[in-house]
């Protein structure tokens, strides 16, 4: 049995498929398998994933027969479909250094309970061309998952993009549920909730291209006020019997991102705030849960 389920979610993504998926096939560490969920592209994607045909590595190739409308109900069917102990999702329009997968595996087994594992990344336009620098805070190899969202990803996503993550599908099943409506921040909630249950492992090196161009979900999030409306939904998910803030820490917390949604446009605002009293009324009742079990 093969020991990584890669994850392919194509959406006309037909001039970059090829490279995406040469640059699997030819990682330096083999024992994987390969599933493709195309969604509906009205593009020539099929065609160009038909000139793979019969290879070993594809186990399942599935074409939707109406466009699911976010990539997040991808995510939640590759991962529901991987049986494997991890799972990598590239994303159709990045691709890989050879070896990245051997990277990956290595950091997995040489930390403690490593829910992700990820590598530092190019940045690249739609031609290849490299683009600014992608400054990644993290010095050490090794970070504590909650002390991580705890810290950081409460606030923002600091896992620039999900081909640079290996991770470990146990996590991976409980951390994708319910997240099939998100239309751009599903991956940054996703990675905090499978932060909260282990732990995250980095390498500096460049083994990822993050592909950013105007058909990007990332690049047309980033020109709107979605990012924040959305984003502000990884506090909502916070279990804060495993991520414990201090009354300061929190109240630092909304302070910030009352900040952000002051940006927004008025819609936003008001659905924002709604979510931001949500998630404090939960971080009220458990702080007064723990305090009476203690």
């Amino acid at each position: 049995m093969n020991n990584v389920t890669v994850i392919v979610p194509n959406y006309n993504h037909e001039r970059f498929l090829k490279l995406r998926l040469d640059s699997i096939l030819n990682q330096t560490y083999t024992d994987f398998e390969l599933i493709l969920l195309d969604d509906n592209s009205s593009d020539n994607s099929k065609d160009i994933v038909e000139q793979y045909g019969g290879h070993p590595k594809f186990r399942e190739i599935i074409y939707n027969e109406k466009n699911s409308g976010t990539p997040f109900r991808q995510w939640m069917k590759g991962i529901s479909i991987a049986r494997t102990e991890y799972i990598w999702i590239a994303e159709s329009d990045d691709y890989a250094e050879p070896e990245f997968l051997a990277t990956m595996m290595d950091l997995m087994k040489r930390f403690p309970n490593v829910g992700i594992a990820y590598c530092n990344s190019h940045k690249v336009d739609a031609a290849g061309v490299l683009l600014e620098d992608l400054h990644c805070y993290m010095d050490g190899e090794f970070r504590s998952g909650p002390e991580e969202v705890r810290e950081h990803m409460c606030l923002y996503n600091t896992i620039t993009n999900a081909s640079s993550c290996l991770i470990r599908r146990e996590y991976a099943v409980r951390a994708i549920e319910g997240l099939g409506g998100l239309r751009t921040c599903g991956d940054w909630i996703f990675y905090a909730r499978v932060l909260q249950h282990s732990n995250l492992a980095y390498t500096s090196r460049k083994l990822n291209y993050y592909r950013w161009h105007p058909e990007s979900i990332s690049y047309s999030a980033s020109k709107t006020s979605i990012y924040i409306s959305e984003g502000i939904n990884v506090i909502k998910y916070i279990d804060h019997s495993l991520i414990r803030f201090s009354l300061k820490e929190y109240l630092a917390v909304n302070k910030a991102w009352l900040k952000k949604i002051a940006l927004v446009k008025y819609a936003y605002q008001l659905r924002s705030v709604a979510i931001l009293i949500l998630a404090s009324c939960k971080f009220c009742t458990a702080k007064i849960m723990l305090s009476v079990k203690s």
